[in-house]
C-alpha cells in the first residue's frame, strides 16, 4: 500500500512554530548558564552596542525554540547547540509575526529591513559584533539554503570560532 507524500511546503507548514526537541534542550542549557537571552525587535534596539551573537529568527518574542518559518525550525537547533556547546551568550531576537516579516504583507517596513539599519534579507541571520558594536560576522542565506543539519553545524562551528578567536 503507497503512502502518500507530504509536499515540502506542506511539511513546512507542518514544521512551523513546532518544537524541536534538540533546540529544546541546548535552549535550557544556555538559560541555565543565564547565556540565552530571547528579546522582540524593540528589545533588541534598546541593547547597547557590545560584543554579542545574535540570530534573528521568525517570532514575534524571540523563542529560541519554536518560529513560524521553517528554515529557522531548522537553523535554531544548530545554532543554540553549538554556542551551548561553545559556552558564549546568544541573542534571540524575533523579528515579528510573518506579515511583520514577508515582504507580500507588511514586512518592508519591518525596521531590521532598513537598509540604514541592519538591512536583514531573511531569516534566520546569524550576526556577531565586536565590542564596539561594529558587525563581525553574517550568515543568513547561508543559512536559508544550507539542508543539512550536520554541514550547517560545521558551517556555523567554523564561523564562530574564527570570529571568536
Amino acid at each position: 500500500q503507497a503512502t502518500a507524500r507530504r509536499p515540502r511546503f506542506a511539511a513546512a507548514l507542518w514544521l512551523a512554530g513546532t518544537r524541536q526537541p534538540m533546540a529544546d534542550e541546548a535552549a535550557q542549557a544556555l538559560k541555565e548558564r543565564g547565556l540565552l537571552e530571547s528579546v522582540d525587535i524593540a528589545g533588541f534596539q534598546s541593547l547597547p552596542p557590545g560584543k554579542r551573537i545574535v540570530v534573528f529568527t521568525g517570532s514575534p518574542d524571540g523563542s529560541a525554540v519554536t518560529s513560524w518559518c521553517p528554515d529557522c525550525v531548522r537553523a535554531l537547533p544548530v545554532i543554540t547547540k553549538v554556542v551551548a556547546e561553545l559556552g558564549v551568550g546568544l541573542t534571540v531576537v524575533g523579528v515579528g509575526e510573518r506579515d511583520d516579516w514577508k515582504l507580500d504583507a507588511r514586512g518592508g517596513s519591518n525596521p531590521l529591513r532598513a537598509k540604514d539599519g541592519l538591512g536583514l534579507t531573511g531569516v534566520p541571520t546569524l550576526l556577531c559584533t565586536g565590542e564596539d558594536g561594529k558587525e563581525l560576522l553574517r550568515l543568513g542565506s547561508e543559512l536559508e539554503n544550507e539542508q543539512d543539519p550536520a554541514a550547517m553545524q560545521t558551517l556555523v562551528d567554523t564561523s564562530l570560532r574564527k570570529v571568536l578567536g
